[in-house]
């Protein structure tokens, strides 16, 4: 059985073998803005994103979970936008999700996308900005797999990289 978790104290030694998992990939887990801080400070700043509490300039309030098994062994992240302003609304989407390195190709990405998408639903996302490089035929496959239809194209100046914009709305999705 598989379950989004709120990221607690105790999944501190799971988090840093999760990290340890990454070592020799180029993407990052989390954002690249809490990667150098420790794990307790990475707490703290998803509680102030979460509850909108002192949030810089340019950020919008989120919501942080682990995709965990039933050993609560920690297998991928997400991360759920409340809202979209024209930066995440063009390039960045409602949610960012990453599966460790070691438990891809198993159709956990579309497991753990699944219930991300509940999530965003619980949190009153009705329809929900997905985005990938477009080189990333992976998750673009999973995005389609959990009801994401291709709307547009744009690239993106910072990565130089062409982004796919797909949405996945309720009607969409409760359908299948």
């Amino acid at each position: 059985m598989y379950r989004l978790i709120k990221p607690t104290i105790e999944m501190k030694t799971a988090y840093e073998a999760y990290i340890n998992d990454w070592k020799d990939e180029s993407l990052t887990p989390v954002t690249s803005d809490l990667k150098d801080k420790t794990y307790e400070q990475m707490l703290d700043e998803f509680y102030r994103a979460e509850h909108d509490i002192n949030l810089p300039k340019g950020y919008v309030p989120d919501s942080n979970y682990f995709f965990v098994n039933e050993h609560k062994e920690l297998l991928g992240f997400v991360n759920i936008r409340h809202y979209l302003d024209d930066i995440l609304f063009k390039i960045r989407g409602h949610i960012a999700y990453g599966l460790k390195p070691s438990a891809r190709g198993n159709g956990l990405s579309k497991i753990m996308l699944d219930l991300a998408i509940e999530k965003a639903r619980e949190k009153g996302i009705k329809n929900i900005l997905m985005v990938c490089d477009k080189s990333n035929i992976a998750s673009r496959k999973t995005i389609e797999a959990c009801g994401g239809v291709l709307k547009d194209e744009v690239y993106d100046v910072t990565d130089h990289e062409i982004i796919q914009r797909f949405w996945i709305s309720y009607e969409e999705k409760k359908h299948e």
